[in-house]
């Protein structure tokens, strides 16, 4: 009893010098050390090896480790690891192969967390996911272009996993990212060949609007349950909290555009703050019009309001296929781009 509390006051006490958990509240990395587990390496035993499969990933408790590469001419030492750092966590996040060799240096313990574990953090706390957000975008701004190429994987399957989120709180929601994404895609692709959206909608275009277009609802983690998971009409003032999810959610990437940015995380911003502005202007939150409102946005908002009309949800019936387009006919010039 006392080994397993002493291994877990020292895996709490590391947490709480990792870049890795910061913002992360002290309860929550107390039971989240209950759920890991120390391992100990000797002196010159390999970690993993380049080209395995990423089931886990390290936190140095103490001791030192090296990352090594395979070049053709033999392994070549990229960098060394000592206490706080971390690694193996993009091959976790990919559930690819290892990148990299680690081995110890010296006699060296790490806190191992399993996929299972990671995936549960990924869920439930949006601070942790925020900080793999930015420690990628980071790597990704820094990398080599051969690497570049491992670092998007990490980044889109990261970006699902957030998408998620808000999503896993509400039952009734069920595959509604998934279909959103592909109505985008759809839409998009159809827009292409327009005159008018051609320039425009490339094929980068309508792959990022796969990527990100997920992420739209993001903001609704920071939604109280007896708001988001109400069955009956809003309040005005229940209205007014749900309205925030669209701000609440930019903020929440504004971090990573600032480390990384590139046109997915300006798509993904624009996506998640003005999905629900009105082409007559009449939306929120800020009553954009027109062309103001961004183009990956008013994609959104279409595909969005589909399925949410074909849905059942605790509110109403889904409409049919016939009615739901009909709606939506209505809504052209008002809610929705006429010409698309």
């Amino acid at each position: 009893m006392n080994l397993q509390f002493n291994e877990t006051q020292l895996i709490f006490s590391c947490l709480k010098q990792c870049d890795l958990f910061a913002g992360v509240e002290e309860g929550e990395l107390f039971q989240i050390a209950t759920k890991v587990k120390t391992v100990t390496f000797e002196q010159d035993e390999t970690v993993f090896m380049e080209g395995d499969i990423g089931l886990t990933f390290y936190i140095v408790a103490m001791g030192k480790l090296a990352v090594y590469k395979e070049t053709g001419r033999g392994q070549r030492e990229l960098k060394r690891l000592g206490f706080g750092d971390f690694f193996g966590e993009m091959a976790l996040i990919t559930q690819g192969r290892r990148s990299g060799t680690v081995r110890a240096l010296i006699e060296t313990t790490c806190i191992e967390v399993t996929q299972s574990v990671f995936m549960e953090l990924m869920e439930r706390d949006h601070y942790f996911a925020k900080r793999i957000m930015t420690i990628l975008s980071t790597r990704l701004q820094q990398s080599d272009e051969k690497a570049s190429s491992e670092l998007l994987n990490a980044h889109q399957a990261l970006i699902f996993s957030l998408s998620q989120l808000a999503e896993s709180r509400d039952d009734s929601t069920g595959a509604h990212i998934y279909r959103v994404r592909d109505y985008c895609t759809l839409l998009a692709q159809f827009l292409s060949i327009c005159p008018k959206f051609a320039e425009q909608v490339t094929p980068v275009f309508i792959e990022n609007l796969y990527i990100v277009s997920p992420l739209h609802d993001i903001g609704k983690v920071a939604i109280p349950d007896n708001v988001l998971l109400k069955e009956g009409r809003l309040t005005p003032e229940e209205y007014e909290l749900m309205k925030t999810h669209t701000t609440v959610g930019a903020k929440s990437l504004a971090q990573a555009f600032e480390y990384c940015p590139n046109d997915t995380f300006a798509m993904a911003y624009n996506i998640v703050l003005h999905h629900h502005e009105w082409y007559d202007g009449s939306g929120y939150p800020f009553g954009l019009a027109k062309d103001a409102i961004p183009l990956e946005a008013r994609i959104l908002a279409i595909a969005d309001v589909y399925d949410a009309l074909l849905s059942k949800r605790c509110y109403k019936s889904p409409f049919t296929y016939q009615a739901a387009i009909d709606e939506m006919k209505k809504m052209a010039a008002s809610q929705f781009d006429p010409d698309m």
